[in-house]
């Protein structure tokens, strides 16, 4: 720790200045281990060629990935408030790179569904570990900016993952694809070892009394923070089925090369990177600090574009395809740092990981189910038409919920 330490003060920036760094640094860790994570689904053409998979199988993948998460939210969030920041997004790191690099050996789908599982067990840490890392190195002017290009990080992640894995499969296989998917996630462990420390507000506040596991049940009487959790298991469903099926529906209903259609997930990323940063810009500079009309706008218009989807077809002209992709992605894929910037007031510094953990244990449910049914729908009705219209109906109900959350106070001169 010494040698780090000596490496932070030859930087020679100051705390306010060195938030960026902090920044960027976890904004690093985000893109790296959604590039690991989820190059599952670019490659879900090559495996569904392969092991002869129904649509529902691949949605599986999707779920296996974040059931991992799902079971180990809520505890990496207490980890991450009682020891830190600094060793959780480590150990997540390397426990992603290290069972997605294990599927270039998997021979079945049973195996992959296993190592995606354990990998997203380590994906359980980032959400909590990044999201105090923001609570503790911002305030709550310029909070959702901040989180919103944090969260950036997953948008960018799964869209170069989109652009890179299916060449590297159709040139070396998919097997050797995952080699290197597995690898990347390791570059930002030296990165984030190497940079990041806790901020001074963290390490003066190293004597308050820590959370203990059992007080969740305190937790779950905020009845604002379950509604907000609930609602947001729609738009997590909506979300990783777009991201899971967009390879496959642009090569099979639009007719796209399995090549030029991992370009549109690219897209669709894009529009997520480009949504998160609108929407955190939005909220803190536009709105007051506002997060609930922001999440009922990106609802309304997720709504419209799922349902113009439904209607697409290999006649529409390529402009009109990449405008509503994009749109989609900048809806259906940009409304993640909002809903965490949410939590993470809800819950205060000191508690931002437990709370974030209990949340993201409560929307993952919409990863669970969201994807295969997704999927299930294709496979009886052979139709993508009617998945998009049942999803855009879904996230329309959802979204007139929205309006019933209560936000905690904005006083935004912290």
């Amino acid at each position: 720790m010494t040698v780090l330490s000596n490496i932070h003060a030859k930087i020679g920036l100051q705390s306010g200045s060195y938030q960026w760094v902090i920044l960027g640094v976890i904004t690093v860790a985000q893109t790296t281990v959604i590039y690991s994570g989820r190059s599952i689904q670019p490659l879900s053409p090559f495996l569904q060629s392969e092991l002869h998979l129904k649509y529902f199988q691949i949605g599986i993948f999707t779920s296996s990935f974040f059931l991992g998460a799902f079971f180990l939210s809520l505890p990496m969030g207490w980890l991450v408030d009682r020891i830190g920041v600094y060793w959780t997004i480590f150990i997540g790191q390397l426990v992603i790179g290290s069972f997605i690099l294990s599927i270039s050996f998997a021979n079945s789908f049973l195996t992959i569904c296993g190592f995606l599982f354990l990998a997203g067990m380590g994906h359980a840490t980032i959400n909590p570990a990044t999201g105090k890392a923001v609570m503790s190195w911002f305030s709550r002017k310029g909070r959702a900016t901040a989180m919103g290009v944090k969260q950036t990080g997953f948008p960018i992640g799964l869209g170069l993952a989109a652009a890179t894995m299916p060449a590297l499969a159709n040139t070396f296989g998919w097997r050797k694809a995952f080699i290197v998917s597995g690898l990347i996630s390791f570059f930002s462990i030296i990165l984030c070892l190497v940079f990041y420390r806790e901020s001074q507000s963290k390490e003066n506040s190293n004597n308050s009394k820590p959370i203990h596991f059992f007080e969740i049940l305190d937790i779950l009487k905020n009845r604002d923070l379950l509604l907000l959790s609930g609602l947001m298991i729609m738009f997590m469903c909506l979300q990783t089925s777009l991201e899971t099926y967009i390879v496959l529906f642009f090569k099979d209903r639009l007719l796209f090369s399995v090549i030029t259609a991992g370009y549109f997930l690219s897209l669709a990323q894009l529009g997520g990177v480009v949504g998160r940063l609108t929407w955190g810009l939005a909220s803190d500079f536009f709105l007051q600090g506002r997060r609930r009309i922001v999440l009922t706008m990106i609802g309304s218009l997720s709504f419209t574009i799922c349902l113009s989807f439904a209607f697409l077809s290999p006649q529409f002209p390529i402009w009109l395809i990449v405008i509503l992709v994009f749109l989609f992605g900048f809806c259906a894929i940009g409304w993640n740092g909002i809903y965490l910037t949410l939590v993470a007031e809800f819950a205060g510094e000191d508690r931002v990981g437990m709370y974030t953990g209990i949340s993201l244990s409560i929307a993952f449910l919409g990863v669970l189910f969201g994807p295969p049914l997704f999927g299930y729908i294709v496979d009886v009705t052979e139709s993508y038409s009617c998945a998009w219209f049942i999803f855009s109906i879904i996230i329309g109900l959802t979204t007139l919920f929205v309006t019933l959350i209560r936000e905690p106070s904005r006083d935004i001169t912290d």
